[in-house]
């Protein structure tokens, strides 16, 4: 190999390993919530709300989010196939196909998928405060 082969080689092995490199993994994060549960993101569609247990879970793509010290609530953003490809399993966004979801983590108990109307009716029957709100879950990431 020519000397500059191998210092192209060596500068993108020094690179992979820097911080402002953009790749696989670079963007995941998982930030604690309550109830021992996390927020995590694995790849740019795969955000779930989980604990390290057979406890509920909020499935993916969780796009936004809000909690407190007992109830944790989230907005889905439902997944679909990207083709009819039988050998391409990625999903990706349903664009405006949406769930709402509430884990009280005192049982643990899911409630979901619901509309936005079982949503909020739910919200009033278990007392999740007004205070919690639904956040990107960008600010979740605390690396920043």
């Amino acid at each position: 190999m020519k000397k500059s082969g191998w210092f192209a080689m060596a500068a993108l092995l020094l690179a992979g390993c820097s911080d402002w490199m953009i790749g696989p993994g670079m963007a995941d994060f998982s930030a604690e919530l309550c109830g021992g549960y996390s927020v995590w993101r694995t790849s740019a569609h795969q955000i779930t709300i989980h604990r390290n247990d057979s406890a509920p879970r909020i499935p993916a793509k969780v796009c936004e989010l809000g909690h407190d010290h007992r109830f944790i609530i989230a907005k889905q953003n439902h997944l679909k196939l990207r083709s009819l490809d039988p050998q391409d399993g990625y999903e990706e966004p349903d664009p405006g196909v949406f769930s709402y979801w509430i884990l009280d983590t005192d049982g643990p108990t899911a409630y979901g998928p619901m509309t936005l109307e079982e949503f909020l009716q739910k919200r009033r029957e278990l007392g999740v405060p007004d205070s919690i709100t639904l956040k990107d879950v960008y600010e979740y990431d605390n690396r920043k």
